[in-house]
């Protein structure tokens, strides 16, 4: 029986490179919500309503984070039922580098994975 050689994996584009969560909330979300997360961002003082603390997420829902709605909060934006302002701009379509939504799914989730890493116990 012939053996078959592994075929190496296709590199990734640059174009499809997936930073980390920490590195895209740093790059996209730090100037609102704060370096670590408090809200506290250099644009906080200058918007109508604060950003959210994002450390305290879990505690305000029994200590369960909601990886589904905050995932839904970053692709569509503030206007998620229940978010409370759509002051927050939607990054799903903005993380779909050329109309490529796999890319856009593994940056949310790159960036939900770091929220969810940054909780208050």
């Amino acid at each position: 029986m012939a053996s078959v050689a592994a075929i190496p994996a296709q590199a990734q584009s640059e174009d499809d490179a997936v930073e980390s969560g920490q590195d895209a909330y740093l790059r996209h979300c730090a100037v609102c919500h704060g370096v670590e997360g408090y809200g506290n961002g250099p644009l906080a003082d200058a918007m109508k309503i604060g950003p959210t603390d994002l450390t305290t997420i879990a505690a305000q829902h029994d200590g369960a984070f909601p990886a589904a709605k905050v995932s839904d909060v970053i692709r569509n934006g503030g206007g998620v039922l229940g978010h409370g302002t759509p002051a927050m701009p939607a990054w799903g379509l903005y993380f779909a580098e050329k109309g490529k939504p796999e890319v856009a799914r593994a940056r949310v989730k790159a960036l939900v994975d770091y929220v969810a890493s940054i909780q208050k116990p």
